[in-house]
């Protein structure tokens, strides 16, 4: 904490961590994190190159899929991160959040706009400063890949996001 600077504690109570902080430290906790910590650096160099795989497959299972944009350079992401905007003529039709409630009653967990504002229907700041309307950054959507992740999982979420963007608006339909 820097000099100077007054903190207001979040919890009362005793006087550890000079009265900003009661209670004791969470040592199995801690301990915990510690070796989650380990067994990812354990991991990281076999995981990534599954990741990038699994990411590049649902990328190149949406590549034909119209007006779905793929945002970002593809090359330069996070090994677990893909993300798209619908570029549909009528934006204020189809939003990435209708989108992510018909993933979420197939069984797959997307995101729309940024997490940082999440439950609220603003353009994702991230989307407009990478040059991205204000209608296209309402139409931004994420899917995370993790270690659970399979190679029928992206197919399924492909093929299902295919579907429903064919269903709700005539456009995304396949040529």
């Amino acid at each position: 904490m820097r000099p100077g600077v007054s903190l207001v504690p979040l919890l009362g109570g005793g006087g550890q961590e000079f009265k900003l902080r009661s209670g004791t430290q969470a040592v199995p906790i801690i301990a915990g994190f510690g070796t989650a910590a380990e067994l990812a650096a354990q991991e990281l160099s076999a995981e990534t190159p599954r990741l990038i795989g699994l990411r590049d497959r649902l990328f190149d299972l949406l590549s034909d899929v119209p007006n779905l944009v793929p945002t970002g350079d593809r090359l330069h992401r996070l090994p677990h991160h893909a993300s798209f905007c619908l570029l549909s003529a009528d934006g204020e039709k189809l939003s990435g959040k209708a989108i992510v409630r018909q993933m979420n009653l197939a069984g797959i967990g997307i995101s729309a706009g940024s997490a940082c504002h999440s439950g609220k229907l603003v353009p994702s700041p991230i989307l407009q400063a990478m040059g991205y309307s204000d209608r296209q950054a309402k139409c931004g959507i994420r899917l995370s890949i993790g270690r659970d992740t399979s190679i029928e999982d992206i197919d399924w979420a492909a093929m299902v996001l295919q579907q429903i963007l064919a269903r709700l608006t005539p456009q995304f339909a396949q040529v």
